[in-house]
């Protein structure tokens, strides 16, 4: 995770994101709920280095399914998922058996959508979507 960190350039930043850089989300794409009893935030950060993740929080007791952002031409790619047993909440690309950890969601990527269980954080990034 550390070394994540310090490839991701907008993770560091001595200035708070623009509006060019940051969007907020709630369980759809652009429509944070700053309620008082939402228990769910998001948003997608724009990064130099890494292109563009989505980081989202589910605080409830109850699992979510969320809408993610469309990006025609990328798929969105799972790398943090704190509700999976370890080594699988953080998928390195050199994890053995990580390939068929991200099959595993990938009925629900394909279709712009995450399922996240309570008390949980995720982390995704955007990566070209190969061409068949």
């Amino acid at each position: 995770m550390t070394k994540f960190r310090h490839e991701c350039e907008s993770l560091g930043l001595n200035d708070s994101p623009t509006a060019e850089r940051l969007q907020w989300h709630g369980h759809t794409p652009g429509m944070p709920n700053w309620s008082e009893t939402s228990r769910f935030v998001a948003f997608t950060l724009i990064d130099s280095v890494k292109g563009e993740i989505y980081v989202a929080f589910n605080s409830s007791h109850l699992s979510v399914m969320i809408t993610l952002p469309e990006r025609p031409g990328f798929k969105w790619e799972p790398l943090v998922d704190t509700s999976k047993p370890t080594p699988y909440d953080f998928l390195l690309s050199d994890l053995p058996g990580r390939d068929t950890a991200v099959k595993q969601y990938a009925h629900f990527l394909d279709a712009n959508q995450y399922p996240m269980l309570s008390y949980s954080s995720i982390i995704l990034f955007l990566s070209l979507e190969e061409s068949t």
